[in-house]
């Protein structure tokens, strides 16, 4: 193992003592992404369930598919 002081840093190790610790990036911009992703994805899957909750919608719909046939 090298013990050389000035050796690179391993990966995933921990920043020097008293270094600011990073304020945003990429890795800040792909979260807000994901959590809109996922915000999306949930209001869809809200609406759908409201949709389907309306006893009227579920006969439209169901004639629509028998329609088909």
């Amino acid at each position: 193992m090298n013990l050389d002081p000035h050796a690179p840093p391993l990966r995933g190790s921990l920043p020097p003592k008293g270094a600011e610790p990073p304020s945003g990036g990429r890795a800040a911009a792909r979260l807000w992404q994901r959590a809109l992703v996922w915000t999306g994805v949930i209001a869809a899957l809200l609406g759908t369930f409201a949709l389907y909750n309306q006893p009227g919608f579920l006969v439209n719909l169901a004639d629509q598919l028998w329609s088909c046939f």
